[in-house]
């Protein structure tokens, strides 16, 4: 008598349990884009404008296709841009300070507060702000991420002694920051103190 074949037991879609997800703080620096997402967000729309009948999966395909075509000429910008936003990510991510207040609790979602302080700005950033409109002034046909490419390269170029300028207004930027944030911080403490008062003057009066 031929033996019947066992096979694993089925998963139960109940018997699955999903990790939950880790909640993001809204304030942290966001993550530099690579190359290709330059590229993707550069040439997107005349992709849609081009072939209008592509849905949103095969017009990433085409995106990448393209991305594989293109020469090393072609690349060089947005893989300047990338390495510009890189900088950037690891200047934001070094001068982060995470809100203590901050809830990683299931279920829960931060809001962003409107009051709370603006990180410091970084030494690259003060100096784009500085030059960006010189910049568009000098190459007014220039496209937006070219003229990022520009500012990347013009930092790339600036000496040591003229970037302490705009190192000097990070830092002044910084301190002020941290300060704001020690008050913002004080402040919130305080008011949680206020309430936890008036909730035990409410429970005299009940007794």
């Amino acid at each position: 008598m031929a033996r019947k074949a066992v096979g694993r037991p089925k998963k139960v879609d109940g018997d699955r349990t999903r990790k939950p997800r880790k909640k993001k703080d809204k304030n942290a620096p966001k993550r530099a884009l690579s190359a290709f997402m330059f590229f993707s967000n550069d040439i997107r729309d005349t992709v849609k404008k081009e072939m209008p009948e592509l849905q949103f999966l095969e017009i990433s395909s085409e995106i990448g296709r393209r991305w594989k075509k293109i020469t090393d000429e072609e690349r060089r910008p947005y893989d300047e841009l990338a390495a510009a936003d890189k900088r950037r990510y690891l200047e934001e991510k070094e001068d982060y300070v995470p809100d203590p207040s901050f809830e990683t609790t299931k279920g829960s979602r931060k809001k962003k507060d409107p009051n709370a302080p603006k990180r410091a700005l970084s030494a690259y950033f003060f100096f784009c702000n500085d030059i960006r409109q010189e910049t568009r002034d000098e190459n007014p046909n220039k496209k937006i991420t070219e003229i990022a490419t520009l500012l990347a390269e013009k930092w790339r170029a600036l000496p040591d002694k003229k970037r302490l300028k705009y190192q000097k207004m990070h830092d002044e930027a910084k301190v002020k920051y941290q300060h704001q944030m020690d008050v913002y911080n004080s402040n919130g403490a305080v008011e949680e103190e206020e309430e936890v008062e008036h909730d035990d003057e409410d429970d005299e009066d009940d007794e």
